[in-house]
């Protein structure tokens, strides 16, 4: 074996000594981890990056699923703080890709960003979030997209709730962004993995952990945040509808019909629940003259 290049122990002793005198430190258990799914992505990661910087020093897990266009090379430019990962897979898909950034987390709370996001410039959303997780431990998801009242695999019926009216809860939501207990994503044990084959859209995987949740005692909430831009604009050049469009409707509508299988002889329940939580709700907020 050959000897360690003299220079690189200088330059690693150097790097060292950098890392004894920075303000930032490893935490072990940090509150919250932003979780990115990047993929292809490049044109965005600068925007990412300081939109989450300026949310404060947190975990941020980066899930390069195989780039081609330099992502990977940029990300690692970026993420030079001590609670900074980044995980390389080969276009797995977003299921088994963040799955696995999930449970590398050591935090209480992940938050899932896509790489086609933009990051509001103020925090108000993030502090409320959180909040809600700090006084409700059943508590399990909250979505920041797109919500709905109901499910049906019928876009027309399953109409969803789009706007910044307050927090409510909420049968599912979509992922953009989409806070997860990980506890609570442990203990429901995760993604069905059975909703994409490798390397494809998983479309509604989301929405049934959702559902799964409601039907194991957690709670799912919904509180608009303009990671897409405002409610009602969805722009058509994410990645599914770049490099997948066929196979997401194909898995879409696949996906729909076999989650409304999944749930239907269960939908009395999880309407009452959601009713439930939301008239619970209203009495707090009455409390307290609000």
């Amino acid at each position: 074996m050959k000897p360690v290049d003299p220079e690189i122990v200088k330059a690693v002793k150097a790097n060292k000594a950098r890392r004894q005198v920075s303000a930032f430190r490893y935490v072990e258990r940090p509150k919250l981890a932003f979780i990115v799914h990047s993929f292809n992505r490049i044109s965005n990661i600068d925007q990412l990056l300081s939109g989450l910087r300026s949310l404060g020093s947190h975990e941020l897990i980066v899930s390069d699923d195989g780039s081609i266009d330099g992502s990977h090379q940029r990300w690692l430019k970026h993420l030079d703080r001590p609670n900074d990962f980044l995980i390389h897979s080969n276009d797995l898909h977003e299921i088994r890709a963040m799955d696995r950034a999930i449970r590398y987390a050591r935090s209480e709370i992940v938050c899932l960003v896509q790489d086609d996001d933009l990051i509001p410039n103020q925090n108000g959303w993030l502090k409320s979030m959180l909040s809600r997780f700090a006084t409700d431990p059943t508590l399990a998801i909250v979505g920041g997209f797109m919500g709905f009242e109901s499910f049906d695999p019928d876009p027309a019926k399953a109409l969803p709730i789009w706007d910044e009216a307050d927090f409510r809860f909420v049968h599912h939501a979509n992922i953009g962004p989409f806070f997860i207990r990980k506890r609570c994503y442990e203990q429901l044990g995760g993604w069905d993995h059975s909703f994409s084959a490798p390397g494809e859209p998983g479309i509604c995987f989301e929405s049934e952990l959702c559902l799964r949740a409601w039907t194991n005692g957690y709670r799912v909430g919904y509180r608009f945040v303009p990671f897409k831009g405002p409610p009602g604009h969805y722009a058509l050049d994410g990645g599914t509808m770049l490099f997948s469009r066929d196979t997401r409707e194909r898995n879409r509508n696949a996906n729909a019909e076999r989650i409304f299988r999944m749930y239907r002889a269960r939908s009395t329940q999880i309407d009452v629940l959601v009713r439930q939580a939301n008239e619970e709700l209203t009495r707090q907020r009455f409390a307290r003259g609000g």
